[in-house]
This record gives C-alpha cells, sequence and structure tokens, in this order.
C-alpha cells in the first residue's frame, strides 16, 4: 500500500464519514473488528490501570491458567513458560533472573505439577530448567517473549505490563498485578503462594 499516504487525513475522514453514513457495514466482519478493537481501546485508555477493569488470574486445580474477566479460554503456554509465569506470581517481591538457579527445587516442584499429564522425565525437566538459569544465556528472556505472546491474546495492550514479567537487566523482575486478583485452586501451588504472602 505505497499509496496510503497520497490523500490528505481531512479527505479520508471525509471519505470514511460519507462511507459510514450511506452504507450499512453492520454485517462487515472486517470492519466491525476494527471498531469494535477502537471502542476496547478507547475503554482501556479511560480505565487505565482501573481495578475494576482488570482481570483476575485463576490457576486451577490442573495449573491452567484463566482471566476470566477477558476471556473463558484458557491462556495457554509451553510448560516451560508456565513454570515461569507461576514462579513470578508466587515471588510478588521480584526476583533477579541472575539469582534464579536458588530456586531450582521449586521451579521443579511446578514444572511437575504443570507437565502433570504428560509425566516427563525427570532428568529432562531438570536439563530444561538449568539451562533456563544459567546466567549466559538468554533463555529467560527469550520465555518471557513466549509468556507475553501467550497473554497478549486475552489481556488488553494498555495493561500488560501489570501482567507479564518486568524489570531491567541487573534488577529484580516482577509481575505487577495485585496479589488480591490472583486465586489459585492447585493445593501444592497455593500452599507455595501462600507461603510468601502470609508473613
Amino acid at each position: 500500500m505505497s499509496d496510503k499516504l497520497s490523500i490528505s487525513y481531512h479527505t479520508a475522514k471525509r471519505i470514511l464519514l460519507e462511507l459510514l453514513e450511506n452504507n450499512d457495514f453492520s454485517t462487515d466482519e472486517d470492519i466491525l473488528k476494527i471498531l469494535g478493537s477502537v471502542v476496547q481501546k478507547e475503554i482501556n485508555n479511560e480505565t487505565n490501570n482501573d481495578k475494576e477493569e482488570m482481570s483476575r488470574i485463576i490457576i486451577d486445580k490442573n495449573g491452567h491458567i484463566f482471566l476470566p474477566d477477558y476471556s473463558p479460554m484458557e491462556v495457554k503456554m509451553p510448560y516451560l513458560p508456565k513454570t515461569v509465569f507461576l514462579f513470578f506470581l508466587i515471588h510478588k517481591e521480584g526476583v533477579e533472573f541472575k539469582s534464579m538457579y536458588n530456586y531450582m527445587h521449586e521451579l521443579y516442584e511446578i514444572y511437575q505439577i504443570v507437565a502433570l499429564e504428560k509425566n516427563t522425565e525427570a532428568g529432562k525437566i531438570r536439563r530444561s530448567l538449568e539451562n533456563l538459569v544459567e546466567p549466559v544465556n538468554n533463555r529467560i528472556y527469550e520465555t518471557c517473549s513466549i509468556i507475553r505472546r501467550s497473554l497478549a491474546n486475552v489481556v488488553p495492550e494498555s495493561l500488560m505490563e501489570i501482567y507479564c514479567i518486568t524489570g531491567r537487566r541487573g534488577e529484580k523482575h516482577r509481575i505487577g498485578i495485585d496479589s488480591s486478583l490472583i486465586e489459585i485452586e492447585n493445593t501444592k501451588l497455593k500452599e507455595m503462594f501462600d507461603q510468601r504472602h502470609n508473613h
């Protein structure tokens, strides 16, 4: 679309208004999608970090992730990114990436919960986690990108930073969502979460 800029904004606006006035677009899915996302963006901008507009995060008894106030669908992630996401939900105080090797046992326990139905061989889990926490590679950053992409399917753009793992290199990384919005139904994960939050 190289001719995209060849008409002025005012001309484009006039054409658009005429089209909207004279045509019924209520059955055109593409147009409805665009209009819907524009309206949704406006709503998000107005209420930005308003707690009422933020969805709870529910972790069910099988370790599946749901943001029910945005979508009834499960937020699917591969086992390793899901392990990291749950780890940071539990560690609301934040953890430096370079010190994650201190939490190997906990990461291993979380991985076993999320990979339960697959019965993954213990050595393989350990190798995946060792690779993840190895300070010299970028595996943890790649993993955070996968988490972000999975969440982007349901979370409004303006609130993404609250649901994703954020932080500067060399400093603590954390998930900014308020603990009161996190509901954990899995007994083991809830125990880990409560230990950190009920001091």
